[in-house]
């Protein structure tokens, strides 16, 4: 599976960007969608991230599920950075990087035009790593790892 940015979310192929908080020109919307659904994964990956925050002050970490991290990172592109973008805490990406799940074969490209680097690393890992919980250095790097560092230095999340 391959997501692929819309403005500034990100999508699968082939998709309409549907729920992307995107309005009717394809640019962020002011608000996430006001959904039950909505709530419920963005509470379930809020107690995700906090879970293993709170695993890692007591010294043990667990593992995160593997597809509720990859969706996860889904959200970072779909939900959280274009709302990041609407509240000014960030710009809109000028160039696009890929995020490519080792684990779970979905990958995820942020930004306009082709990608400029491409990070690879297990969906847990990724997540962590956009959330600021674990250093960039830890995962596969391709292409150009200094501008790809320096999207993840955005405010991607609040």
């Amino acid at each position: 599976m391959v997501r692929r940015a819309v403005g500034a979310a990100a999508r699968r192929d082939g998709e309409r960007p549907g729920h992307a908080c995107l309005d009717v020109r394809g640019t962020p919307a002011a608000h996430p969608p006001h959904t039950v659904a909505f709530w419920r994964r963005r509470r379930a990956l809020e107690t995700l991230v906090h879970r293993w925050d709170a695993e890692l002050a007591l010294g043990t970490p667990g593992p995160l599920d593997t597809e509720l991290a990859g969706d996860g990172v889904a959200e970072v592109f779909d939900t959280l950075a274009p709302r990041q973008i609407v509240r000014g805490r960030a710009a809109a990406p000028t160039y696009a990087l890929r995020l490519y799940a080792t684990d779970t074969g979905v990958s995820w490209t942020y930004g306009p035009g082709a990608p400029v680097a491409t990070l690879a690393a297990p969906a847990e890992r990724l997540l962590l790593t956009l959330w600021g919980r674990l250093p960039a250095n830890g995962c596969a790097w391709e292409g150009d790892r200094e501008a790809g560092m320096r999207m993840l230095g955005t405010a991607l999340v609040p």
